[in-house]
């Protein structure tokens, strides 16, 4: 069974064995943790009549199963989360408030793999998409902190539509995420390089090693780049 949460737009997928038939139960987001009220009854269904002399006739036990999920609608808050997923993606982490989410965009799995464990010493919440449409879809849907890709994402640097995205991106937005971009070529935050590429900083491959530092810094710099403006538009009333 599919349902979409109205709060957030996910898509979820819950196995039919554990759907309740013919009832009204609610389920966890687990992404926003909205109470989605779904309904199995069918529309305009009516009781069937019996004959005023016919005593009525005792209603079968319900299966184990069956039982479990016909209890009345105020306690029916049923918590599907660990077997909903996005019709499209992997299950992220479930929601916790303050946490700080980092996306990382990288086609070679072992580079995929350093950067997601220096990410995770800093204390992010990283998430990897399955392809190109999958991260700008994640990036509409989600505030990250921090986004590290690299130049070839994609097949080619002229396929990279996650830069192609990012470039172009307004300020509101961009101001409040570092992005981080990758290449063979580059010379580790040079400053030039990276307002030539429109990110806030610029990581040689080769140097990847060092990706929790460099992120580290370069998240700190950006901090601080921003820090004045934010305390004017926060004194304005405009945050």
């Amino acid at each position: 069974m599919e349902i979409t949460c109205q709060a957030c737009s996910t898509k979820l997928t819950i196995p039919d064995e554990k759907v309740p038939q013919n009832a009204v139960f609610k389920v966890t987001c687990p992404k926003c943790q909205e109470k989605i009220q779904v309904s199995t009854k069918a529309e305009g269904a009516e009781a069937p009549t019996e004959a005023a002399s016919a005593p009525a006739a005792p209603p079968p036990a319900p299966s184990p199963s069956v039982q479990d999920a016909a209890t009345t609608e105020s306690s029916m808050d049923q918590d599907f989360s660990e077997d909903m997923a996005p019709a499209e993606a992997a299950a992220e982490d479930d929601f916790v408030e303050d946490q700080k989410l980092a996306l990382i965009c990288f086609d070679q799995p072992k580079l995929q793999a350093a950067v997601k464990t220096a990410l995770e010493g800093l204390g992010y919440t990283v998430h990897i998409p399955t392809k190109g449409e999958d991260a700008i879809q994640r990036l509409r849907q989600n505030k990250y902190d921090v986004v590290l890709l690299h130049e070839a994402y994609g097949g080619s640097v002229e396929n990279n539509l996650v830069l192609q995205t990012l470039q172009p991106m307004a300020m509101p937005l961009r101001r409040h995420m570092c992005v981080g971009l990758v290449g063979k070529s580059f010379r580790t935050l040079d400053n030039m390089m990276a307002f030539v590429k429109s990110v806030s900083f610029v990581v040689a491959e080769r140097e990847l090693p060092k990706i929790k530092a460099i992120t580290r810094q370069a998240v700190s710099g950006n901090d601080q780049f921003y820090r004045v403006f934010r305390e004017a538009l926060r004194d304005a009333g405009k945050t």
